[in-house]
C-alpha cells in the first residue's frame, strides 16, 4: 500500500517539476494561459476544430497557427494534465463517411485543475458588468499557488503517515516518540518556528 502511495507521490511531483520547466520555455505565458482557462471554462470535452475557431485567428485568439496548438495539447496530454480522446464519428457532410474528431479536456484529477482560474482578475466594467483578464505572469502565479498547497496534499499526509511508522518500527519507539524525534531534528536544523515547537 505504501509502495502504492509513494509512486503516486512520485508521479504528482514529476508531473509539477516537468510543467515548470514547460513554462520556462514560453517566450509569453499568455498563450499556455489562456488554453488552460479555455478548457476548465468549458468543463468537458472540447472539439479540437472549435478549440482553433475560438482560439485561433479568425477570432482574435493567441494561437496563429494550429501545429502551435496542437503541441501544446500534445505536451499538456504528456505531464497528465490533460485528457484526449479520439472519436470516429460520421461526417457532416455525408453519413456514410467517417472522420476521426480529436476532443480536449481538463484533466480533473490534475493538482493544477483546482487553480486555474487564479490566473484570472475580475475587474467591473461599464454599466456594472464583470469580466476578467489574465494577470501578468499567470503561469508562474499558477505553478506557485501549486507549489504552496503541498502541506495539504493528501497523498503527502499520507507519505508522512507512513514515515512516521517506518521510523517508529526502526527505532523500536512508540509513534509519538518518532514525532518528537523528527520535531527535535528539524528544530536542531532550524526548520520550525518557535509556535510550532
Amino acid at each position: 500500500m505504501r509502495k502504492g502511495f509513494r509512486l503516486i507521490y512520485t508521479s504528482t511531483v514529476y508531473m509539477l517539476t516537468e510543467f515548470r520547466r514547460y513554462c520556462t520555455l514560453q517566450r509569453d505565458q499568455t498563450p499556455l494561459a489562456s488554453l488552460l482557462v479555455y478548457l476548465k471554462r468549458k468543463g468537458g470535452w472540447a472539439q479540437l476544430n472549435q478549440i482553433w475557431k475560438d482560439l485561433g485567428p479568425s477570432s482574435g485568439g493567441l494561437f496563429w497557427n494550429q501545429t502551435t496548438l496542437i503541441n501544446k495539447l500534445d505536451k499538456l496530454e504528456r505531464l497528465e494534465i490533460i485528457l484526449i480522446e479520439r472519436r470516429v464519428l460520421p461526417s457532416s457532410r455525408s453519413e456514410e463517411k467517417k472522420k476521426t474528431n480529436t476532443f480536449c479536456r481538463l484533466n480533473p484529477t490534475s493538482p493544477l485543475a483546482p487553480h486555474i482560474y487564479s490566473m484570472l482578475k475580475i475587474y467591473k466594467g461599464e454599466e456594472d458588468k464583470y469580466s476578467s483578464e489574465l494577470t501578468e505572469k499567470p503561469l508562474d502565479l499558477l505553478n506557485s499557488l501549486v507549489g504552496s498547497d503541498d502541506k495539504e496534499d493528501p497523498v503527502i499526509e499520507l507519505e508522512l503517515e507512513a514515515s512516521l511508522d517506518l521510523l517508529s518500527e526502526i527505532f523500536k519507539v512508540e509513534r509519538d516518540e518518532a514525532k518528537k524525534m523528527v520535531k527535535e531534528r528539524m528544530a536542531r536544523k532550524g526548520l520550525l518556528r518557535d509556535s510550532e515547537r
